[in-house]
């Protein structure tokens, strides 16, 4: 492990005492560790891995922290009740801003990026050749909890259109995801994802759509390429400046 961690501050696009920063740790343990002259814990690993936006499994890969959505929603949302991580809020803040000011728009960008939509526990991701209104018909069918996030969300509450990923949150992603599936087509791309109590607060309908969150859009948005920008021009006006 120590060697996968050493490779990790060496390839980060951090600087060391950025990254030194967003772990909560010492510049001075960031190079001893690199140096080879300190064997971290297992729990200082781990954050010093998730500034760097990297995860420990048997091999490193991208950073997925449904966590990190909930504490977005917990400091973004003053109305938001289920409850977040102590740890995890701090982390966030502390990725958020460098001199601890509050950063709301810097804050929801890392939260995004800290938890891609289709990295998430449980996200099955779609094919179909459905528009988007047939899509909300047949989730709507099921007569179970659904929102949608996403592309057409960001567009519903001010973004420009694009033609990026449907979110579906719904309570049975294998099933939704039998019914709209349509082999060898070339469409719509949709992520299927189970309510987990952060997705569906604070929901609400519009000529029979369920949509997400304004935030919890947002935080989506971030955390997909393909609508990155829609969550910059949504976000334009939280802070004066654009970090």
């Amino acid at each position: 492990m120590q060697a996968l961690l050493r490779a990790a501050i060496r390839d980060s696009t951090f600087s060391r005492t950025e990254l030194a920063r967003r772990a909560g740790v010492s510049s001075s343990t960031i190079t001893r560790i690199e140096k080879g002259d300190v064997d971290p814990t297992l729990g200082m690993a781990a954050r010093i891995l998730a500034a760097a936006g990297l995860q420990f499994t048997p091999r490193l890969e991208p950073l997925s922290d449904p966590q990190a959505l909930r504490s977005a929603r917990a400091i973004l949302d003053s109305t938001f009740t289920p409850k977040a991580d102590p740890e995890s809020l701090a982390t966030l803040k502390r990725w958020a801003s460098k001199d601890g000011s509050p950063r709301p728009r810097s804050l929801a960008k890392e939260a995004g990026l800290a938890a891609p939509p289709g990295s998430r526990p449980g996200a099955l991701t779609s094919t179909t050749d459905w528009n988007f209104l047939r899509l909300c018909s047949a989730v709507a069918a099921t007569r179970k909890g659904w929102a949608v996030s996403g592309s057409p969300a960001a567009t519903r509450i001010g973004a420009q259109e694009i033609a990026g990923p449907v979110i579906l949150y719904v309570e049975e992603p294998e099933r939704i995801r039998s019914i709209i599936s349509r082999s060898g087509v070339t469409g719509q791309e949709v992520i299927l994802l189970p309510l987990d109590e952060t997705s569906e607060a604070g929901v609400w309908k519009d000529e029979g759509i369920v949509w997400a969150d304004p935030i919890q859009v947002i935080l989506d948005c971030y955390g997909m390429p393909e609508t990155r920008q829609q969550a910059e021009e949504l976000t334009q006006d939280w802070e004066g400046t654009n970090d």
